[in-house]
């Protein structure tokens, strides 16, 4: 019996998928996806439906020319292009392992309001440069006095400095 994955080899290893029907897996394509089930428990349902070929197997990457159906084969993509390429049919499954599809950088646990405020100082800054180069100084002033109400509060009252 053939490898139900990549079709190519030999099948030595045999798991069920959520409707109860047989998965036949080579020992290639079980060592690759096993280390994957190791992250999603024993639900082997997880595997299948990551890795099944979509409707659309003919669509290929322009600039490396990996075409969906090898993603679906070996979960690997070829090149960044691909991800630009195939960003609709990926969608889902990021979702699935990552729980969202939109970066949102990293930050040391907490509740972020010191990112909050050095991001609001580092802006303020950028607007008092501008202000000062147009000589508006009234805003120039202002964004001044703004940008030392928050160095107070950073240095000084809610992040531990001394008074």
């Amino acid at each position: 019996m053939l490898c139900s994955h990549c079709q190519k080899n030999e099948a030595t290893h045999t798991l069920e998928d959520e409707g109860g029907k047989p998965l036949s897996l080579c020992d290639e394509c079980f060592e690759r996806l096993g280390a994957a089930a190791g992250y999603f428990g024993s639900d082997p349902g997880f595997l299948v439906t990551f890795l099944q070929p979509k409707e659309d197997e003919g669509h290929a990457c322009p600039v490396c020319g990996t075409a969906l159906a090898d993603y679906a084969r070996t979960g690997l993509l070829g090149c960044a292009a691909c991800y630009e390429t195939f960003r609709e049919q990926l969608r889902p499954t990021v979702r699935r392992i990552h729980g969202k599809t939109i970066h949102t950088g990293k930050h040391p646990l907490g509740d972020g309001k010191l990112y909050e405020l050095l991001d609001e100082r580092k802006r303020l800054r950028g607007e008092l440069e501008r202000a000062v180069r147009e000589k508006r100084m009234k805003d120039a002033e202002r964004l001044n006095r703004d940008i030392r109400d928050i160095s107070r509060m950073l240095y000084y009252d809610d992040f531990g400095g001394e008074e």
